[in-house]
């Protein structure tokens, strides 16, 4: 739910709304929201890698986005080759001990201008086939702002997996409280028929599909009337031969 509605509120379309509008606190709330979002989206990947227990929070973000990178980088390569661009094939042509051996801010320059040219080729012809798929790009989208988030914190910080648990417990029902705050600020975006399709797809947004649960019973079949003339005349039939 929190992905969708800030996916809604960057949507190009909807920007102009809030952006540099009152309230201005929803711009300054909403850009909290997407941070604490960030560090969540951190912490749950962690979740995931730390099965043995404890993991080095900055190590798994960073392992995350050299295999992501050095995947969509080879596809790129071979893709290049094939297409004979070699001024963009020397940008991505590069090893998985090549990509580890960046420091972090060179990281995350050579791993966005890898996700940079892998979203310019996918549409390209046969660049799918090539393995430059969206899906290839949207690994390594993801695992950016992972690494970015934990980046400047010292290697070794240990985080066991469920002290992880119950922080994002935590963490999540302070995002909902966030979203509750901005809900209050979002409904002033009502002058313009703009600002209220908005409105109107921020709330759809919100909206939870509780899918863990099955779904109701349907509602037992009225029973139809009873023929009242057919039953008044049943009745009178035997009445009639008895007057006979």
């Amino acid at each position: 739910m929190v992905s969708s509605v800030i996916r809604i509120a960057l949507d190009p379309n909807y920007v102009p709304v809030w952006q540099g509008q009152p309230p201005e606190d929803f711009a300054t709330d909403f850009a909290e929201l997407q941070t604490a979002y960030i560090a969540v989206q951190v912490k749950a990947a962690l979740v995931e890698k730390a099965s043995g227990g404890a993991s080095d929070l900055k190590a798994v973000a960073e392992t995350n986005l050299e295999d992501s990178t050095h995947v969509l980088a080879r596809a790129l390569a071979n893709h290049f080759k094939k297409t004979g661009d070699l001024d963009n094939r020397a940008k991505v042509d590069v090893s998985k001990s090549a990509i580890q051996k960046l420091k972090a801010q060179d990281l995350v320059a050579k791993c966005t201008q890898i996700r940079d040219l892998g979203t310019v080729v996918v549409a390209q012809p046969k660049a799918v086939q090539r393995g430059v798929t969206a899906a290839r790009i949207t690994a390594v989208t993801d695992a950016l702002p992972l690494f970015t988030a934990v980046m400047n914190a010292p290697r070794g910080q240990i985080i066991n997996r469920s002290t992880l648990l119950k922080e994002i417990e935590t963490d999540t029902a302070d995002l909902l409280e966030q979203l509750a705050d901005l809900d209050d600020l979002v409904l002033q975006f009502d002058s313009t028929d703009l600002g209220l399709r908005f409105i109107a797809a921020w709330k759809q947004a919100r909206i939870i599909v509780d899918v863990g649960h099955s779904a109701p019973h349907p509602p037992e079949p009225t029973p139809a009337p009873a023929n009242t003339t057919a039953t008044a005349t049943a009745s009178a039939a035997p009445a009639a031969k008895a007057t006979k």
